[in-house]
């Protein structure tokens, strides 16, 4: 199958990089290849949790993606979104703007998550939750959407 991308920023909030790597193992058990692009820390605390990249392969820089997407040079099918600030919520506008064909989940969390998710004007699904350490609350709903995602691409 193809590869799906996720799409992170500011490592800021914890749950964040176990949440790359949660969606890049179910990612994988459903036979797709996770592509990460990420600032550089963020990038470099996905690498340290999964040294051996057993979840996660290939990292790409986010502008650069970004860039490469509006060009037309690189496309994915499905591209999901950790937001949990006002950056993350413009890199995603701009990442749906410019690939308006992928299926885009826009996965928010942090203790602004409501307030971010209401902001939101472009064509995306949304799981939210007010989560900084606990993944729990998020997984549910995001286990729901992505085996649903994965159905569609």
């Amino acid at each position: 199958m193809g590869e799906v991308l996720i799409l992170i920023g500011c490592p800021q909030i914890p749950v964040q990089s176990p949440l790359v790597l949660y969606i890049a193992d179910f990612l994988q058990d459903a036979g797709h290849c996770p592509v990460v692009a990420a600032n550089p820390s963020a990038k470099q605390l996905i690498k340290t949790s999964d040294p051996k990249s057993h979840y996660v392969a290939e990292y790409k820089d986010v502008e650069k993606t970004i860039g490469e997407l509006a060009e037309g040079s690189v496309s994915y099918p499905l591209i999901i979104s950790l937001i949990h600030n006002d950056a993350g919520l413009t890199y995603t506008a701009t990442t749906s703007a410019v690939a308006p064909k992928a299926l885009l989940i826009s996965v928010l969390f942090g203790e602004h998550a409501y307030d971010l998710a209401e902001e939101i004007e472009y064509p995306t699904e949304k799981v939210v939750a007010p989560v900084t350490h606990n993944t729990r609350p998020l997984l549910t709903k995001l286990d729901e959407v992505l085996e649903w995602a994965v159905l569609k691409i």
